[in-house]
């Protein structure tokens, strides 16, 4: 469970640190302008198949790999007990996701979240 969701843009952000390429220099070589490309590097925007299979043939990799994780579950979290979350993380100085994949992992007594 410690392995973080990584979004398309992270995947794109990770493929460009190893390259040591810029936005720039993805744009020039994908033909993808670059104002899209920071809209799907922040998550603001995800690529369409074509878009995506442009930077996948400029980053020279297969574009199942940009392709965004899945969230393996979703738990709905009542209001309060989100509220009660958010404040044990704080009160512990740890980030809420973090806490969450603690809890998750550890059990909730061990993180001294009692109801």
């Amino acid at each position: 469970m410690g392995t973080a969701v990584l979004s398309t843009g992270d995947k794109i952000l990770n493929v460009m640190k190893d390259m040591d390429m810029g936005i720039s220099g993805l744009a020039a070589i994908s033909g993808v302008r670059e104002d899209t490309l920071l809209d799907i590097l922040a998550g603001i925007r995800e690529a369409d198949t074509s878009t995506l299979c442009q930077i996948a043939d400029a980053l020279g990799v297969c574009m199942r790999e940009l392709c965004p994780d899945q969230e393996r579950y979703t738990v709905p979290v009542e209001k309060n007990t989100l509220a009660k979350l958010i404040v044990v993380s704080e009160i512990n100085g740890v980030e809420l996701d973090a806490l969450i994949a603690s809890i998750l992992e550890k059990g909730i007594e061990e993180n001294g979240f009692y109801d």
